[in-house]
């Protein structure tokens, strides 16, 4: 299966992108280009999500733990600011607290294994049962880079970019889109212009990233790359709050 997050398992590395950080080596490959060069579109559009978002962006809290600060940001953004000063926000903590589900502690430890995209589907509606959200979570795994799957997924990120009442998680090989080193990854959708068919990735790599854009095609072919372990890649999973109705 895959593991996203893996760094040491899947890249062959101790600790994923860092070790292939260098002196001259630029931040950013030529498939992602960081949000502080380019804002036009948060400036022109609504960008729901991505202000829906962006109030909880979070880094993982440890090299294994992509899958929980994303599920922090998502059940965040959905369930919106609190009302009262005794209400907490959603910690990566209280994500594995309150799920409590003890094969996602150990893989989201310091140097864990990292979650499957299978295993973290059921740990996305978990999270979403746990904090009381009436929502319904759908699985979206591409199985190819075809012309038909590429608009599949280009009619998802459309609909999801409509309003703020779903959000899109993304599993996806990291380095596909960064040009660093191979290795599974997740993290929310911040935005999608549908004009030039770019995803904005908020990643919670926070220690080496900001959000970037990278384009539609690119990252279906993240999301279909092989792995040792798993030859069908990973996905998107799209949380979707009851009452919404695919448009």
């Amino acid at each position: 299966m895959l593991a996203l997050c893996a760094f040491g398992l899947l890249t062959g590395g101790a600790v994923g992108a860092q070790d292939a950080q260098s002196e001259t080596k630029p931040k950013f490959g030529p498939d992602a280009v960081p949000m502080t060069g380019d804002r036009d579109y948060l400036r022109r559009a609504e960008a729901p999500d991505f202000w829906a978002l962006m109030p909880y962006y979070t880094a993982q809290q440890t090299g294994s733990a992509c899958s929980v600060a994303s599920v922090a940001m998502m059940i965040n953004a959905l369930r919106g600011l609190p009302p009262l000063s005794s209400n907490r926000l959603i910690t990566q903590t209280r994500v594995l607290n309150e799920v409590d589900d003890d094969g996602w502690k150990a893989a989201s430890a310091e140097n864990g294994d990292g979650v499957s995209f299978g295993d973290f589907a059921g740990l996305v509606r978990k999270s979403v049962d746990a904090f009381g959200l009436e929502a319904t979570v759908e699985v979206f795994r591409p199985k190819d880079t075809s012309p038909e799957t590429l608009e599949a997924l280009r009619r998802i990120l459309d609909e999801n970019e409509r309003d703020a009442s779903d959000i899109i998680l993304l599993a996806y090989d990291q380095g596909t889109l960064t040009g660093d080193a191979t290795v599974g990854h997740i993290a929310p959708l911040g935005a999608y212009d549908a004009e030039t068919h770019r995803v904005l990735v908020m990643d919670v790599d926070r220690l080496w990233y900001v959000p970037y854009w990278s384009s539609d095609e690119k990252l279906l072919e993240a999301m279909v790359k092989p792995d040792r372990t798993d030859p069908t890649g990973s996905g998107l999973i799209h949380v979707r709050l009851k009452g919404r109705t695919a448009g």
